[in-house]
């Protein structure tokens, strides 16, 4: 202000270069300036000229003289950091601008001051500067002061700032809060960040500490002193503890209440305390864990303080603690009270010292404690202080307590042990890794009959033989390889008896074992186990009845004598011998007349074939011979020829004689093929034979086998590679047959028995079907004769019956009316022992009345054993069953028997039906059985009624009931539920049984006039690779997509057969591979295929080509034959093909030859 008005004043009288003398102005204006210590100067810019007021010198502490008047002549006392600052304001008022600015001069007295000068710029008319006036202002004095309040301001910042504490002050007239530097830097905020209102502070609080403001509100209000701690809530999300101190003052308006008051960051302090109270907390928790408590005497005092743990252990509470030694002593069980005071008599020792006593506590309970004490002596050498710890031992003593009966029980136990390791042949020993011997048990002398101190220090190796030394070595040298895995084995001590002992050993590697350091080897006498093993081996491996190989060594030794034969060049042959009958006499005469015959048999086989000659029990009527050495081929039929002829002669054996007869299959060994013109001899002599090899001979043997048995009896057939589908269907049919029933294989189909005059159902016949996993659904007629020679009938018959039964109980639980069912039995079941008993168990597991049950047995069955048969007869219809005669007609063309069994039922064959209306003779036949049954008062049931001609002819005679297509198919279970709920069974079939399938392909086919042969080979099965075959079939038609052919074999569409077909056709052999797509069965039973080829697009052209030469060869000749054509029928072709008999002789020249 005092510059500004000397400015305002100078202004008056800018306009005259100097003033005029005034001494009235020029006094007042000196007194101005000095009581203002303000000096004034005029700059005139055209002269380079200063001048200076009086007061100007007097700040500058010079005289005129000193002082130059130019501008330059005052940077003399400028401070040198400021000489620029300055330098640069006078550059900008030579510019015409004013300037303001303080800084620090040097007077020529050497004294330091502060100035604020303030300048004007003068200018003339046309705005150019003229002339400069400024005004200096000492102000020392006010800037020292300044400073010294900064200098304060910053100290009590440092001090807020070191102590963690800011000063605040509230307003309650304008509602706003004033913080100092440090409570900002608390907050972690900038002073333009906070806006001073109660509203953002409330926001910066906890929100589960807001209610402190509100407290602190109250105690505003109440003019109470106030002393709080909350939390506060950074920006960044961290948390602060701060202690909130102040009192209210009294507003300068009088009315309202203003607060002040210090801010604290009391975080680490309050984390600090926390950590305390854990650490506590944790002591008490870890010594309430431990069951250790401590606690502190005063001995001059007599005052005593016990943790918490402490007070548990004796049961009290502090409250209930008197806190006096008496108290503590009152608590120790009386009988121990000793041991505490004579721990205080006698002379005392600041070291630390152990007590066990007991305590007791209020509720009677008595505790083991463990207490360690420290006395801290007064001058005098007596207690001044005493702290210990004290731990519940309770549970500790009680273990102890336990452990030590535990330790002599286990005292005994190893007492025990030791006499039972001595009872029981085990030998201990410890070696080296070199195999030294460094101990050995007791056991040694009874096991090994050596003394054990004898064998310590010496090798283990010295007690074996060479081989058995080196085979326990091995077994030493792997435990050391593997030493977590232990090693076993079985060797052979010679030792000083006779006989060898057979040791197993176990050996554990405990080389890296602190206390053992060494290989630990038990020994166990198995000598005995040992010899009883080579005799089960020998059971397992040869017949306990004729002392035979069994077929697992007769495999091992047929493998040694092909590769001898190999070696040699030489050949042999596998003969598999079956014989009839050995089960009907086990079942007739007993077990021991078939084991005499077995034996027998076996005694005459070695007399023609010598001792030498490999033979083997492969089953029970199933011998393998291995024929070797022979010259050629003939020799080896005149061998098996020999051996047939054998069987020739009866077996006598007790009072019983008997007839044996055989059929022999044989597979000739090197397997049979043709030798490759390259191939020389050493080559064909060098091949080892390999397993599947032995296993293929064998097959091929009993596959021969069951070819000759197709031929009858006494016959025998060599193995040939011309295997027909057919044949190889049988063989693997006959393979599965026995695990049929356990894979849940077999189906029971149902087809009705109708009343002809009213089409009411009477019962239904039980027919088993084999869903085979291969062939599909299997019929009767292909599998039950080959479960009867393989015994695996009475388990199907069993599986079939209770399958009948099972369904049975769930009609009879639907509600329909009861259902007869007719179910066949074989003769192999009808010639068990307890054949209607077991019938008769099945029926009352299932609780189903036998009343419902039909059983049917064939004419020849009952009458080649007619006592079992009446008698079984009347059992069953005892037992309420009805009893059929099947196949009626077609047995011994006898009726004498019907007046011997009393027959319920008779079922007519249906081959008296199918050709009724053609033979008269038949129909005469038919007409006689119809009547002879109703005048025997015998239901007569006809089957095979295909068509309507059969059932007009059975209603006009007056027949009973029938079954047949014409009625229905034999029908799986749900199918025969729905004809059962209707109750009737009405005819379905036209009068004709065959009708052809209707023409639906749209590409090229050829169709002959002949059909046309072909050969037929399986290839695959889905995605089995077969590669059998060399079937016959014929072809109707052909074409580039597909074939039409009829063959006797049935291929299940389902099971996705891959087929090869190779005929000749133009003098050319054509070849192609296809898979049937649809299939029916003709009039003749065969079956019709279509087929659909896999050929890629040049094959299907080529066959094209010809197929065109064809057909233009047909048009120009009617009669052409360029092919494998026939001239029969379907029918008569395979009738004739079948009904060839098999020559006993084959073709020998496919065989290998060596020495043949």
């Amino acid at each position: 202000m005092a510059l500004e008005s000397l400015f305002n004043r100078i202004k008056i009288k800018e306009s005259s270069a100097l003033p005029e003398p005034d001494e009235w102005y020029l006094e007042n204006r000196r007194h101005a300036q000095e009581m203002m210590k303000t000096g004034s100067w005029t700059y005139e810019i055209g002269k380079d000229t200063v001048y200076f007021t009086d007061e100007y010198y007097r700040i500058f502490e010079t005289v005129p003289d000193q002082l130059e008047r130019n501008a330059e002549s005052y940077f003399q006392f400028i401070s040198k950091p400021d000489v620029s600052k300055v330098k640069k304001s006078r550059e900008l008022a030579f510019q015409g601008h004013n300037q303001e600015l303080e800084y620090q001069i040097i007077t020529a007295q050497g004294n330091q001051k502060f100035v604020k000068e303030k300048t004007r710029t003068l200018l003339d008319e046309k705005g150019i500067p003229v002339k400069i006036i400024g005004a200096l202002q000492d102000i020392t004095s006010e800037k020292i002061i300044e400073n010294s309040l900064k200098e304060l301001g910053e100290n009590l910042n440092l001090g807020q700032k070191v102590a963690g504490l800011g000063s605040w002050k509230f307003n309650a007239v304008k509602n706003e809060i004033f913080w100092s530097d440090e409570i900002y830097r608390i907050y972690d905020l900038k002073p333009q960040e906070f806006g001073g209102t109660v509203v953002e502070l409330m926001d910066f609080t906890y929100p589960a500490d807001r209610y402190v403001l509100a407290e602190l509100t109250q105690k505003r209000l109440a003019h109470q002193k106030f002393d709080l701690q909350y939390r506060i809530l950074l920006r960044n999300g961290a948390i602060k503890y701060v202690r909130l101190v102040g009192e209210p003052i009294a507003n300068s308006d009088g009315l309202n209440t203003d607060l002040v008051g210090t801010i604290q960051d009391v975080t680490e302090i309050k984390e600090l305390e926390n950590e305390i109270i854990f650490i506590k907390k944790n002591l008490e928790q870890a010594q309430r864990l431990a069951k250790i408590g401590s606690w502190e005497m005063n001995a001059v005092t007599d005052r005593n303080y016990m943790s918490a743990e402490a007070l548990r252990i004796f049961g009290i509470t502090a409250a209930e603690f008197l806190g006096t030694f008496e108290d503590f002593v009152n608590r120790v069980h009386p009988e121990d009270r000793s041991i505490i005071t004579d721990s205080m008599e006698g002379e005392l020792s600041e070291e630390p010292f152990e007590l066990e006593f007991r305590v007791i506590r209020k509720d009677g309970t008595i505790r083991e404690v463990f207490q360690v004490a420290e006395y801290h002596l007064d001058e005098n050498r007596q207690p001044a202080h005493v702290d210990g710890t004290i731990q519940d031992i309770t549970e500790k003593k009680e273990y102890q307590r336990a452990i030590e009966i535990k330790q002599r029980e286990i005292d005994k136990i190893q007492q025990r042990t030791k006499m039972l390791i001595q009872e029981s042949g085990m030998v201990f020993e410890i070696i080296t890794a070199e195999g030294i011997i460094r101990y050995i048990s007791d056991t040694s002398q009874k096991v090994i009959n050596y003394d054990p101190q004898s064998m310590i220090g010496k090798s283990v190796y010295d007690y074996y033989d060479h081989d058995e030394a080196a085979y326990l070595k091995g077994l030493i040298c792997s435990a050391m390889e593997n030493p977590r895995i232990p090693e076993t084995g079985i060797i052979t001590f010679a030792g000083s008896g006779d006989k060898p002992i057979y040791l197993e050993v176990h050996i554990q590697n405990f080389l890296d074992h602190p206390i053992i350091q060494g290989l630990v080897l038990d020994f166990r006498d198995v000598t005995n186990r040992i010899i009883m093993q080579r005799k089960i081996e020998k059971l397992a491996s040869y017949d306990e009845t004729t002392a035979l190989p069994k077929p697992n060594q007769f495999k091992k030794e047929l493998t040694e004598k092909c590769l001898a034969a190999d070696l040699n060049q030489d050949s042999l042959i596998v003969m598999m011998l079956d014989f009839d009958g050995f089960k009907e006499i086990n079942d007739s005469l007993g077990f021991m007349v078939g084991k005499q015959l077995v034996v027998q048999i076996v005694m005459r086989l070695r007399g023609l074939l010598g001792k030498d000659t490999l033979i083997s029990r492969y089953s029970e009527d199933h011998f393998a011979i291995v024929i070797e050495r022979l010259i050629n081929l003939d020799a080896y039929q005149a061998r098996v020829l020999e051996v047939i002829d054998f069987f020739d002669r009866t077996f006598k054996i007790d009072i019983y004689e008997f007839d044996i007869n055989v059929n022999v299959g044989v597979s000739v060994y090197p397997l049979e093929m043709k030798v490759k013109e390259t191939a020389t001899d050493d080559e064909m002599a060098g091949a080892e034979p390999v397993v599947d090899e032995i296993e293929q001979l064998i097959q091929y043997a009993n596959i021969a086998l069951v070819w000759s048995k197709k031929e009858g009896k006494n016959r025998y057939s060599f193995y040939s590679s011309e295997l027909n589908i057919q044949n190889y269907k049988q063989l693997q049919l006959r393979h599965d047959l026995r695990m049929a029933v356990k894979r849940d294989q077999f189906m029971v189909f149902y087809q009705p028995m109708v009343r002809l005059k009213n089409n009411q159902i009477l019962a239904i016949e039980a027919l088993i079907r084999w869903n085979h996993p291969d062939w599909g659904m299997v019929s009767p007629d292909e599998f039950i004769y080959l479960a009867e020679e393989t015994g695996a009938i009475a388990e199907m018959g069993k599986w079939l019956l209770k399958k009948v039964c099972e369904d049975q109980r769930y009609w009879m639980l639907k509600g329909y009316e009861p259902v007869y069912v007719s179910v066949n039995f074989s003769s192999i079941q009808f010639y068990e022992r307890d054949f209607v008993k077991n019938i008769t168990d099945v029926l009352a597991e299932y609780e189903i009345d036998p009343k419902y049950l039909i059983v049917e047995l064939t004419e020849s069955l009952i009458i080649e054993n007619a006592h079992k048969a009446i008698a079984d007869i009347q059992k069953l219809q005892r037992a309420g069953i009805k009893v059929a005669l099947d196949d009626f007609g077609t047995g011994y063309s006898s009726l004498s028997y019907l007046q011997h069994f009393n027959i319920d039922i008779i079922k007519m064959d249906a081959s008296f039906l199918k050709d009724i209306m053609a033979d008269q003779t038949t129909a005469i036949i038919a007409r006689a059985i119809i009547s002879l049954t109703k005048d025997l008062r015998i239901k007569l049931v006809c089957e095979g009624i295909e068509n309507w001609e059969q059932l007009s002819f059975l209603r006009e005679n007056n027949c009973f009931a029938g079954q047949g297509y014409l009625y229905s198919r034999p029908v799986p279970f749900l199918k025969i539920d729905e004809i059962l709920e209707k109750g009737k069974c009405r005819p379905v079939l036209s009068n004709t049984t065959f009708k052809p399938r209707a023409e639906r392909r749209k590409s090229f086919r050829q169709v002959f006039r002949d059909l046309l042969k072909t050969d037929l080979r399986i290839l695959k099965i889905k995605d089995k690779t077969m590669n059998v075959g060399n079937s016959k079939a014929l072809i109707k038609d052909l074409g580039p997509g597909g074939l039409c052919f009829i063959s006797n074999i049935q291929f299940p569409l389902e099971r996705d057969f891959t087929l090869e077909f190779t005929t000749t056709l133009l003098g050319k052999e054509l070849s192609a591979i296809g898979t049937p797509v649809w299939s029916q069965e003709t009039a003749d039973s065969l079956f019709e295929y279509g087929v659909k080829f896999m050929m890629d697009e040049r094959d299907a052209d080529e066959l094209m080509q010809t197929l065109y030469e064809v057909q233009i060869k047909m048009k120009k000749n009617i009669l052409f034959t360029d092919g494998s054509f026939t001239d029969k029928t379907a029918y008569q072709y395979f009738d004739e093909l079948t009904g060839q008999p098999t020559p006993a002789k084959v073709d020998f020249s496919q065989y290998k030859k060596s020495k043949l």
